[in-house]
């Protein structure tokens, strides 16, 4: 009775259903499904109705996943896990495991490493340790587990995999050093004088916006650049096209231009450890 009144007396059906999953994965498989079998035992009034479904959402049962499985939580360094993983990464290991977009997929995948850190219990909390808004990583949970197509332990397995063999980097400072070069424009006139002469006015800040997405690996929307608003498709348009036009040699130099000290793969560090060495303890559960 204290167990229900609790999860009736939640400050939001969020909550609710978090502390409802647990029991409702209990219940038994039956044609009629959990509703069904619950209806049949218990009055299903349109609250309970409510938190059953939102209990059984995919994304909650995702969740409850990570936080009960067998291999357990793993304190990773998050400042090492980047906000979105690299499309490399993201063709390797993640490439058809869920149907929605690969942008979504490869947030998720991050959300998802997060997620495992025994601090992490939310979703939104997820999204906050990488440096980003929660509600964000509450949309993008919701909108890939819905669409994935192999299993909780699969996707699992899949994201360690990727996150093992993501660069080793402190992702947080480079973020912070991109954005400090905002302000900056010597960085990126010494750039296009190298590279691209023929530069345009408004060039530095879509410049910035491909550090943060390629060097940083951190999401499009949150770029520096946009200045705390939310771009729409036609704010992304010119980026896109920016991006579009780098040549190999205009990407190598951009890839420099951010701080070494603060990109730089972090090989020489005994304390930062990696992320497969961080996972090398559960490598044996997800083969």
């Amino acid at each position: 009775m204290a167990m229900a009144d609790g999860i009736l007396t939640a400050p939001d059906v969020d909550e609710a259903a978090a502390r409802l999953t647990p029991w409702t994965d209990l219940t038994p498989s039956t044609n009629d499904g959990p509703l069904g079998w619950l209806a049949d035992r218990t009055v299903m009034t349109p609250t309970l109705t409510r938190l059953v479904m939102a209990a059984r959402a995919p994304h909650r049962r995702l969740s409850h996943h990570l936080d009960n499985h067998v291999g357990g939580r793993m304190p990773i360094n998050l400042t090492l896990v980047p906000q979105v993983i690299p499309h490399a990464q993201y063709l390797e290991y993640l490439d058809g495991a869920s149907s929605a977009s690969e942008d979504t997929v490869r947030l998720f995948a991050s959300l998802t490493l997060a997620r495992m850190h025994p601090d992490v219990t939310t979703w939104a909390a997820a999204a906050e340790a990488l440096n980003m808004p929660g509600p964000m990583g509450v949309r993008c949970a919701r909108a890939c587990s819905a669409t994935m197509l192999v299993s909780a332990d699969e996707w699992k397995s899949r994201t360690w995999r990727a996150g093992a063999e993501t660069n080793r980097r402190d992702y947080r400072a480079a973020e912070a050093k991109i954005h400090h070069r905002l302000g900056m424009s010597r960085w990126f006139d010494e750039w296009a004088r190298r590279n691209r002469p023929d530069a345009r006015y408004g060039d530095h800040d879509l410049a910035i916006t491909w550090q943060w997405v390629h060097v940083a690996h951190a999401h499009l929307d949150l770029s520096p650049a946009w200045r705390g608003t939310r771009p729409t498709p036609k704010d992304r348009a010119p980026y896109r096209k920016f991006e579009a036009s780098l040549d190999g040699g205009q990407q190598l130099g951009l890839a420099s231009s951010p701080c070494k000290a603060c990109i730089r793969s972090t090989d020489s560090s005994s304390s930062a450890g990696t992320l497969g060495s961080r996972f090398a303890g559960v490598r044996a559960v997800l083969r």
